[in-house]
Order: structure tokens, then C-alpha cells, then sequence
């Protein structure tokens, strides 16, 4: 499928046992609803692609809305548990083994998202400083951004509640 603001929000899955149109919604840093429009359920790939469509529009349209009165709770800036894949034991740390210039090189990377943009910081395995290092490094890196999103994120909560009650109040 071709990216154009047509289609904006909607993928094609082609898969072993699922064809199909899947919507997506974004909405206050994260997917505010999703649906998969599957081929055999609507008849066709092309009646799929309309009910995809109208979801999507009439989604978004929803989203806007509560985007534009402020009504909704700060989502929680990051995951306490660790993902399948993580390697490191640590959620937002992991490590990288690359190949720059024929040589080898080993760091540990601290993400986190700040505003829904990802940040990155990388600590490096030199003959100063050993692998062990790095790592704690990167941990406590990410730990002190969690303690400044999660500071941010009781402030917009705080904010929100009363915002919240004083509506209440008002009706």
C-alpha cells in the first residue's frame, strides 16, 4: 500500500492466516484505539479498505476532540517491566555489539521517551572503562530520566485531577 494522507493510520497485514486492513489511532503519546479489518469478514479486500476508512476517520475525529478539551488522563511515562526481548534485565537499557571502521565496538544504551520523542544516551567500553561500568552507567542514566518523567508525570496528573473536580464543581 502506498503512504499518503489517505491512508494515513492504516497498514495491510498479509500474513499466513490474516489478510486484512489494521487501524491505528494515536492520541496522547500513545495508540488511542486499533482495529484489524479482516478481508474474509467484510467480503473483499476493497470493503475492507472502506470499513478501515470509515473507523478511522470516525476515530480520529473522537481523538481530536478529547485531544482539543484536554480531557484525558496523563498516560504514565514509561513500562516498569522489562520486554520479552530485553537482555540486560533492565527496562530501557540494553546492550549494543556493532562493527564500525573493521572494529568492534561495545556500549550500553539508555532509551526513554520524553514528550513522545525517543532520547538515547550511550555509554562505551574503553580500556578506561569496563563493561560492568558501562552498564551501571547506563542504569543509573535511566533511572534518574524515569525519576524526572515519572516527577513530570505526578505534576500533569495533579493538574488533570483538579482540573477534573473543578468541572464537577461547575455543573
Amino acid at each position: 500500500m502506498k503512504k499518503n494522507k489517505k491512508n494515513k493510520g492504516i497498514s495491510r497485514i498479509d500474513s499466513k492466516n490474516t489478510h486484512g486492513w489494521y487501524v491505528r489511532i494515536y492520541a496522547n503519546g500513545g495508540v488511542f484505539t486499533s482495529k484489524l479489518f479482516s478481508d474474509r469478514q467484510y467480503g473483499s479486500k476493497e470493503k475492507a479498505l472502506e470499513g478501515a476508512v470509515k473507523f478511522r476517520d470516525h476515530n480520529q475525529m473522537v481523538a481530536d476532540l478529547q485531544k482539543s478539551t484536554d480531557n484525558y488522563p496523563p498516560r504514565k511515562p514509561f513500562y516498569k517491566t522489562a520486554p520479552k526481548n530485553n537482555s540486560s534485565g533492565v527496562v530501557g537499557v540494553h546492550k549494543v555489539n556493532s562493527k564500525s571502521g573493521g572494529r568492534n565496538t561495545v556500549y550500553f544504551q539508555a532509551t526513554w521517551n520524553d514528550s513522545g520523542k525517543m532520547k538515547t544516551k550511550k555509554f562505551y567500553v574503553t580500556k578506561k572503562r569496563t563493561e560492568e561500568e558501562a552498564f551501571e552507567l547506563a542504569v543509573a542514566c535511566r533511572k534518574e530520566k524515569e525519576k524526572e518523567l515519572y516527577e513530570n508525570w505526578q505534576d500533569k496528573q495533579e493538574k488533570f485531577n483538579k482540573k477534573t473536580v473543578k468541572k464537577k464543581k461547575n455543573r
